[in-house]
């Protein structure tokens, strides 16, 4: 007899308590070198023949098997993670039928069961993904068709891609071509459940990069989407207070303590029913979120918002009901904080700094002409402009323009229209979305548009992840900003012509001095 067992993931105690007995009792063990943790074969006994399958060929593991079974020993095939996914059993099973050896399977924990538990994650959460998706790139290895990364990736479901550690570069080109926005998350886990696992939070458009930098090219998992965040989610309906099992019926009295308290967010409902607040929470850190901003949230039953900005406020709002669109979702995330106003809620649309600057304001009230019942609220929020002057010190103390540099809704010759005018009109600038992986070059392009008519020697500055972890601000020369790193999370600065560097501070002075002087 022939078994097939898995080993599990890599930990030697992963191995289920029947692979373990059938390892120990074996005769012949036939274990994968390349990728089994070797402790697991202390579990076998002292005289048992252990071939290390790393070193053989198929005719030659077959031929192992065959003189076992030719002198009525029990032989032990031992595989990393389960068997059935990526062993190539099926060869060898086909031909062990041709030799007429019996054979049967133990399965294992598959490591990207091991990949979740080492980021304590849940591949299917309500309402973000419900399926996933276990493939590999395309490599040595022919992948069908209708199987490519790229023709899956269109489903946006949760995907674990196992044997791709060293194409990451391909891996994140086709992720993108298919569909994954590049700020989706994703995970690259290293050795799961071994001594030496690593485990390394990124998205989808700095898969490679991440990868490449931490030289992780082999035996890592790769897993992308929204679920990789693990937030977003809807509570599951099984253990809610008003869902009726098997085995419970609803409560239909006040709810017990820890659960949902559903006549509070009744009242709440009552209080304030059929309103959408669109809220502006500031740059990130919760001490920056006004306090008008918090009584919103507070009164709210539901908070939408892109992911990155719902994290932000999760932690302090336990008990509200979230949902979550991607980074171009804005439409879809409007339509449904207005439903779900619309049916009497007490809704909070959620926007970074102001939702009046770059937010979504303006669409929310284009779009209410189709709810006419709901009441629409703008509450304000610290904008990047302003928190990220506080950083750098006074760069906007006279008047001041604010510029995008994002191209997907001002076309880029507009953009460089206004650049042009607000250097000419002596403005200070404030330069939001700066860079992003597609748009790499746009400050360089920028600050060459603003070299034309400003000094090289023009005081600047920039502000990185304002209110979140790893803060930045440094002040630099308009010649020196091209080369300044910046991303999606920067604020650039520009200053007038009076803007000075002192200390370490961007400052414009507002002119008292000159006032007193009677200049």
């Amino acid at each position: 007899m022939v078994h097939f067992v898995g080993a599990g993931s890599g930990a030697p105690d992963l191995i289920t308590v029947r692979g373990q007995k059938l390892l120990a009792e074996a005769d012949t063990v036939i274990y994968a070198g390349s990728l089994v943790n070797p402790e697991l074969l202390q579990l076998c006994r002292a005289d048992a023949d252990i071939y290390d399958s790393a070193k053989m060929t198929l005719p030659e593991v077959i031929a192992v098997m065959e003189q076992a079974e030719t002198r009525g020993k029990t032989t032990v095939r031992l595989h990393t993670g389960d068997p059935s996914l990526y062993g190539a059993i099926r060869e060898q099973m086909d031909e062990l039928d041709r030799r007429g050896i019996s054979y049967q399977v133990t399965p294992g924990v598959s490591s990207f069961c091991g990949a979740a538990a080492a980021l304590s994650m849940e591949y299917t959460l309500p309402e973000v993904s419900q399926s996933v998706i276990i493939t590999r790139m395309e490599g040595r290895t022919a992948v069908p068709e209708r199987e490519k990364i790229v023709s899956l990736a269109a489903h946006r479901a949760t995907m674990v891609i196992f044997l791709s550690a060293s194409l990451t570069e391909q891996l994140e080109e086709e992720l993108l071509r298919g569909g994954y926005p590049e700020e989706t998350p994703a995970a690259i886990v290293y050795k799961a459940t071994w001594p030496d696992e690593e485990r390394v939070l990124c998205t989808v458009g700095t898969l490679h990069e991440t990868a490449a930098f931490r030289g992780i090219s082999r035996t890592a998992l790769i897993i992308v989407g929204d679920a990789v965040s693990q937030s977003g989610y809807a509570r599951s309906r099984l253990y809610a207070p008003d869902f009726s099992t098997g085995y419970r019926q609803a409560q239909t009295g006040p709810s017990s303590a820890g659960a949902d308290d559903a006549p509070a967010r009744e009242r709440l409902q009552r209080a304030d029913r059929s309103c959408l607040y669109v809220v502006g929470i500031g740059p990130g850190d919760a001490s920056q979120m006004t306090a008008q901003a918090e009584a919103a949230l507070t009164m709210s039953s539901h908070i939408l918002g892109y992911q990155t900005y719902v994290d932000l406020v999760r932690e302090s709002f336990p008990d509200k009901q979230f949902l979550t669109t991607g980074m171009r979702g804005e439409e879809e995330r409007c339509r449904k904080a207005l439903m779900l106003a619309s049916e009497g809620n007490c809704v909070s649309l959620i926007c970074s700094g102001d939702a009046g600057v770059y937010g979504l304001a303006g669409l929310v009230l284009e779009m209410a002409e189709e709810y006419p019942e709901t009441e629409i609220r703008i509450v304000p929020g610290v904008t990047a402009a302003l928190s990220g002057a506080a950083l750098l010190g006074a760069p906007l103390i006279h008047d001041f323009a604010v510029i995008s540099l994002s191209d997907l809704l001002t076309p880029w010759e507009e953009i460089e229209r206004r650049l042009q005018a607000a250097a000419e009109a002596d403005f200070s600038l404030v330069l939001y979305n700066p860079a992003s992986r597609k748009r790499a070059d746009y400050l360089r392009r920028a600050a060459e548009i603003l070299l034309r008519t400003l000094p090289g020697e023009r005081a600047c500055g920039v502000v990185r992840r304002i209110g979140r972890d790893g803060e930045q601000a440094e002040v630099c020369t308009l010649a020196e900003l091209p080369d300044l790193p910046a991303d999606m999370f920067t604020t650039v600065f520009v200053g007038k012509s009076t803007t000075r560097i002192i200390g370490q501070k961007l400052v414009t002075p507002r002119g008292y001095r000159s006032e007193k002087n009677g200049l």
